[in-house]
């Protein structure tokens, strides 16, 4: 039987945090990006694992867990009552300009217009790092890093990439 099809009905609230944080990190970038008047490519989704770009497309997706609050050693030992952190990433991917089909390279304003879209992106994404560091709704976590690239094109699409390390909460 898939996985898409098990019954997760009775599942323990505690073991779905990674989920609910995932969910909860998609809602507020899309509404970061709302606040900005800012607008998303309609194919919006997380995921665990690095997606496949076939589209233009917002998503969040995992990368790691680990035991400890953001930016500790891993080699350290940690205590079991400490925050879990994960890695994860916030891309968007843009269509992009492309070689014709009789060879001839993209013109230099189309390279512009589209680099423009990825550089109102790129800032946005940093901007909603303060809608991220949530615990809960009462206030700020325990802080995140966050980093943030804009990666080449490929396939005719270019992706936007944040890659974020915040507790569980």
């Amino acid at each position: 039987m898939p996985s898409q099809e098990l019954d997760l009905t009775g599942v323990s609230e505690d073991a779905v945090n990674l989920r609910d944080m995932m969910e909860g990190v998609l809602g507020r970038v899309q509404n970061v990006f709302q606040s900005y008047n800012v607008e998303l490519p309609a194919r919006q989704y997380w995921t665990m694992g690095a997606p496949a770009v076939d589209c233009e497309q917002l998503v969040v997706y995992f990368q790691q867990l680990y035991l400890g609050p953001p930016g500790a050693q891993v080699g350290e030992p940690q205590r079991c009552h400490v925050p879990r952190s994960a890695t994860l990433t916030i891309s968007i991917a843009r269509a992009t300009p492309i070689v014709s089909q009789n060879g001839r390279p993209p013109a230099p304003e189309k390279i512009e217009a589209a680099s423009e879209v990825l550089a109102i992106d790129a800032w946005v994404l940093m901007e909603s790092v303060n809608q991220l560091d949530q615990w809960d709704e009462t206030g700020y976590g325990v802080g995140v890093i966050a980093t943030l690239e804009v990666n080449p094109p490929e396939g005719g699409f270019q992706t936007t990439d944040m890659v974020l390390t915040m507790a569980v909460p």
